[in-house]
């Protein structure tokens, strides 16, 4: 598994670009810039069948509807953000980010479905906290979690559906199905590991 990360949007939230090796990719978190990441996948000849969102604000999930047209790659996401991801700009978090199309998601993910990316299995983790409705997805030892946990911070829980202690729940889950030498692949700032996070992030005391 081979992964390219990919600063996207006016927030510049982390794209990931997952390659199983055998020419097929997954994106997970588009949140704009969907041209962009077209000529990634072309530049490495890249079949692009799946697009996976954490969740579903507006930063992380922008260029959903453009890529999925541009690709014919089938979308994923949990049952809660299915309306978020159909009409973003009801649900934006704030002013001056209109305009961003929607898309009906092909697929509903519920806690741990399996998704196959060529020769790579997605599982998902039902991580909510920083939204009622977040997803982490595992794929050969990586962890691709969104907004729950960041390298020595966690997701804000002041958004809509946010709940403090439900995130914290969330990350014990997460440690206790996955081993310390995971790696974590945050919606912002850099790749991190489950271990260390939980050694050394401030937010996870006691834990």
């Amino acid at each position: 598994m081979e992964v390219l990360c990919i600063p996207v949007g006016p927030l510049q939230a982390n794209c990931y670009l997952v390659d199983d090796g055998h020419g097929t990719a997954c994106i997970v978190d588009p949140g704009g810039e969907p041209e962009r990441l077209v000529h990634a996948l072309e530049q490495r000849e890249l079949d692009l069948v799946q697009i996976l969102l954490t969740h579903g604000h507006f930063d992380h999930m922008a260029g959903t509807a453009q890529l999925a047209e541009r690709t014919g790659a089938r979308v994923g996401c949990s049952p809660q953000v299915k309306e978020m991801i159909e009409d973003p700009d009801r649900f934006l978090l704030f002013p001056g980010f209109e305009g961003i199309p929607g898309h009906t998601p092909e697929q509903l993910l519920h806690d741990g479905e399996q998704v196959p990316v060529g020769e790579l299995i997605f599982t998902t983790v039902a991580t909510p906290g920083h939204g009622p409705g977040d997803l982490t997805f595992a794929a050969g030892g990586a962890l691709f979690c969104g907004d729950l946990l960041f390298y020595r911070s966690i997701g804000r829980t002041d958004f809509p559906g946010g709940d403090h202690a439900t995130l914290l729940a969330s990350v014990r889950r997460l440690s206790e199905l996955f081993p310390p030498e995971t790696l974590v692949y945050p919606g912002h700032m850099q790749p991190t590991t489950l271990g260390a996070e939980i050694l050394s992030n401030p937010f996870l005391r006691g834990m």
